[in-house]
C-alpha cells in the first residue's frame, strides 16, 4: 500500500468535510448534545411521583406517628401529595375516591393508614421492649404498577419514612406491615413495561429513517422531479408514503408484538388492536417528520445527520426505559413535545392498564394532530418545490 497516495485520499475527505459547515458543525456539537443528553438523564432521581394520602388514625395523646410519617414523606422531592385526608375526618369513601384517583392516572398510588395506627404501633413498641410477641400496624398501598420503578419507589420511600421516624423518636422500629395492592399491573415485569416503549421506538426510527433517506435519495436521482411531472398530486405523495411507512411500521410492531408474547409471554390485558393503532398513527407523523427533515440536507451523508436530533431525544426523554418523572426538572418539559411520550403512554395504558378508547383518547388526539400537521407540511414543501 502505498502511504502517500493514502494520505491523499484522507486529505481529500477531511478538506471536503471543512467546506461543509453543516457537518463540521454536526461532528462537533452532536458528541456534546448527546453526553449532555445521557448524562442528565441517567443522573436523575424519580421525583415528583403523585400520591394520595388518607388517615384514618386518630391523634394518640403524644400526637399521631402516622401524622409524623406524612411529615416525613412531605418533606422529600421523591413523593408529590396530591390528596391529603385526615386524620379525624376520613372514612371508606375516602378510601375509594382515592383507589379511584389512581385508576384514572390522576395519581400513581394512594396510601392508607389504618384506624389506631399510632396506638398499635405504640403497643408493637412496648412489646418489643419486654420481649414478647408484637402485633403489626398496618399501612395499606395501592399502588399503580404499570411502571415497575415508581411502584417500588412509592414502597420504598414509605418504608425509609417510616425507619427515619420511628427511630428517630422511639429508637426502635416496631413491626409495621406495608400491604402492597397493585391496582393495575398485577404479575406485570419489566418486560411488560419495556415492549411498548420498544414497539414505539421502531416504529418512529424506522418511518422517520426511511422518509429521509428515501425522499433525498429520490431528490438526488431526479425521481421526484419526473414523478411531479405527472398528474399525481403532492398530496397523493405525501398520502401514498404515509400509508406504505405507516404499514411498514404496523407489521414491524406485529413481529415485536408476537415475539415478545411468545418468547417473554407479556401480559396484555387490553386491546391489542388499540395499541396498534396508537403505533400507526406515530409512524404516519414520524414520515411526515422525516420528509421535512429531508428536505432540508442536499446529499443522503447530510440527511443521515438529522437522525440522531430525532432520535436521541426520543430515545431518553419519552419514557421509553426509564420513568418521566425520573428525567431532571429543567429537561422534563421537553418530553411533552416528543410524540413518542404520548404513543408510548397510550400503548402502555391499553397493554398494562387495560384501559380503552375512552381513557387513551388525549394521546391520540395528540399523534393524530402531530400526523396531520406533518402531513400538511410535507405537501406544502412539496409544493414550494414544485
Amino acid at each position: 500500500m502505498n502511504m502517500r497516495r493514502t494520505f491523499a485520499v484522507a486529505r481529500k475527505v477531511l478538506r471536503s468535510l471543512r467546506h461543509d459547515r453543516r457537518t463540521a458543525a454536526f461532528l462537533v456539537l452532536m458528541p456534546l448534545f448527546m453526553i449532555a443528553i445521557f448524562g442528565y438523564t441517567f443522573g436523575g432521581d424519580l421525583r415528583e411521583v403523585s400520591v394520595c394520602i388518607v388517615n384514618l388514625d386518630g391523634e394518640g395523646a403524644n400526637g399521631s406517628i402516622s401524622s409524623s410519617i406524612i411529615d416525613d414523606l412531605g418533606s422529600r422531592d421523591t413523593l408529590k401529595i396530591v390528596s391529603l385526608v385526615g386524620p379525624g375526618n376520613a372514612g371508606p369513601s375516602d378510601i375509594a375516591s382515592a383507589i379511584s384517583r389512581v385508576e384514572k392516572g390522576e395519581a400513581l398510588a394512594a396510601i392508607v393508614f389504618e384506624e389506631d395506627f399510632t396506638e398499635r404501633a405504640l403497643e408493637a413498641l412496648a412489646s418489643l421492649r419486654r420481649g414478647e410477641p408484637a402485633f403489626p400496624g398496618e399501612i395499606a398501598v395501592h399502588v399503580d404498577s404499570s411502571n415497575p420503578n415508581v411502584a417500588q419507589a412509592v414502597v420504598s420511600e414509605l418504608q425509609i419514612s417510616l425507619q427515619t421516624t420511628l427511630v428517630a423518636e422511639y429508637h426502635l422500629v416496631p413491626p409495621i406491615l406495608v400491604d402492597e395492592n397493585r391496582v393495575y399491573g398485577e404479575g406485570a415485569e419489566f418486560i411488560d413495561f419495556f415492549a411498548p416503549g420498544v414497539m414505539g421506538l421502531a416504529a418512529m426510527m424506522v418511518t422517520s429513517m426511511l422518509s429521509i433517506v428515501s425522499f433525498v435519495h429520490e431528490r438526488s436521482y431526479g425521481t421526484l422531479d419526473r414523478l411531479l411531472t405527472t398528474p399525481v398530486t403532492e398530496g397523493e405523495i405525501v398520502g401514498g408514503y404515509a400509508l406504505a411507512l405507516g404499514f411498514i411500521a404496523f407489521i414491524q410492531s406485529c413481529v415485536i408484538l408476537v415475539t415478545a408474547i411468545l418468547a417473554f409471554n407479556i401480559q396484555i390485558v387490553g386491546n391489542v388492536l388499540l395499541a396498534l393503532f396508537t403505533i400507526f398513527l406515530l409512524g404516519i407523523g414520524s414520515q411526515g417528520l422525516g420528509f421535512l427533515l429531508s428536505s432540508n440536507a442536499k446529499t443522503e451523508f447530510q440527511a443521515v445527520q438529522f437522525m440522531p436530533i430525532v432520535l436521541f431525544p426520543s430515545i431518553l426523554l419519552a419514557g421509553v426505559f426509564w420513568p418521566i418523572e425520573a428525567i431532571p426538572d429543567f429537561l422534563r418539559p421537553i418530553s411533552y413535545f416528543v410524540p413518542l411520550t404520548y404513543a408510548v403512554e397510550g400503548c402502555r395504558s391499553v397493554m398494562i392498564r387495560g384501559w380503552g378508547i375512552e381513557e387513551v383518547w388525549p394521546q391520540l388526539v395528540v399523534l393524530a394532530v402531530f400526523a396531520a400537521a406533518m402531513l400538511l407540511l410535507s405537501t406544502y414543501s412539496l409544493k414550494k418545490r414544485r
